[in-house]
């Protein structure tokens, strides 16, 4: 069977949730026998792993510089061009990059939008962004004959999108590469690290994490609880401004190396996020057995529950403080027992193989 995948971009070439997933499913279908895959993308260097052997194919990338929906506009004429030329039986699209002349592919075509940020805009300005990409994704996704949902909250999102067409929505979730053997648990004493992952942006709750670590450091118990802050963006400079609490560490952009390192040095993960799809931050904290504490968005309850972690309302400070300060009470067994069960879980339910699996078997279904 011939798959294509469609995609804007490719780790490490570039960066995001949606250009992660695209090489690691891409890598992980090339392993499995009877599948021919092709993968078009827009960069001129080989980047998968020749003995895979995976057909790149580039195409112009995206000009970041000019109106950015007429450009997907454009690179999706360009991977149009391309699906004609090698007629594959079954083609993956990541995100928008199958639009253009999306009617010749429709019967053969798998859509997986991602996180679904245009549907989750808290402001009135994100809404109003949002809203042609919010119309464009529609369209797309009435023409596809799968969309992937990540679940959750997610699902219902997208069932309304494509109701009273023929389009499907199933849930195939994001995956992570699961060590075999359980690493191990932090077992030093000192206050609860938590660590927290990704962009230093309003939509990402570090507003909220920053009151906690001032409210415990109010409270005299700053000692209690270390936060342990990797990442940057727009909110570094007001952060700084504003003065860094002492309970607070601005770890800054941090490679794959380090964040490894991060993952095994922290007690448990913090994402107190307004909207997310299923982010990769939880599941590979899962994967080094780290609980984790995370706002009830996107498809987080899929991951994470009272046996994983915390659960938190989106926006609820005081509800992420009483996390913090329940899973600072917790013995070292305690916490341990949460990271288990959430390396258990990744290990069976989100693993690559697992997930490349599901997607074949959808992409059969259409062959």
């Amino acid at each position: 069977m011939h798959i294509a995948l469609c995609t804007d971009g490719v780790f490490p070439l570039a960066m995001g949730g949606m250009q992660r997933h695209s090489r690691l499913l891409a890598e992980e279908l090339a392993r499995t026998p009877g599948v021919r895959l092709t993968v078009i993308h827009p960069h001129t260097a080989p980047i998968f792993d020749a003995r895979l052997g995976i057909t790149e194919v580039t195409v112009e990338p995206i000009d970041t510089a000019r109106f950015y929906l007429r450009e997907l506009w454009r690179y999706s004429e360009r991977v149009a061009k391309v699906l004609d030329r090698i007629s594959p039986d079954v083609v993956l699209s990541q995100g928008y990059t199958v639009w253009s002349g999306i009617e010749r592919f429709s019967h053969k075509l798998i859509v997986n939008p991602h996180g679904l940020e245009m549907f989750q805009g808290i402001t009135l300005r994100d809404q109003l962004i949002g809203a042609p990409f919010r119309f464009t994704l529609r369209h797309i996704l009435r023409r596809a004959a799968i969309c992937i949902s990540l679940g959750g909250r997610l699902t219902p999102i997208l069932q309304q999108q494509v109701k009273g067409v023929h389009t499907r929505v199933i849930t195939v979730p994001n995956a992570v590469h699961v060590p075999e053997v359980m690493p191990a648990y932090p077992v030093d004493g000192g206050p609860l690290r938590l660590l927290f992952v990704g962009r230093f942006a309003f939509n990402k709750g570090l507003d909220l994490l920053i009151q906690v670590a001032r409210r415990l450091e109010g409270e005299g118990k700053g000692d209690v609880v270390h936060f342990l802050l990797a990442g940057d963006g727009p909110l570094m400079a007001e952060i700084k401004a504003n003065g860094v609490p002492a309970n607070v560490e601005l770890l800054g952009k941090i490679d794959d190396e380090g964040l490894f390192k991060a993952y095994h040095h922290c007690h448990a993960l913090v994402l107190p996020t307004r909207f997310e799809g299923m982010p990769t931050v939880v599941l590979e904290a899962m994967a080094q057995a780290r609980p984790a504490i995370v706002s009830d968005v996107g498809a987080t309850a899929e991951l994470i529950d009272g046996s994983t972690g915390r659960l938190l309302p989106k926006g609820d400070v005081d509800a992420l403080y009483q996390a913090v300060i329940d899973l600072a009470s917790l013995s070292v067994s305690a916490r341990a027992k949460l990271g288990r069960a959430a390396w258990e879980k990744a290990r069976a339910q989100y693993t690559w193989s697992a997930v490349a699996a599901r997607t074949l078997a959808l992409a059969k279904e259409l062959r």
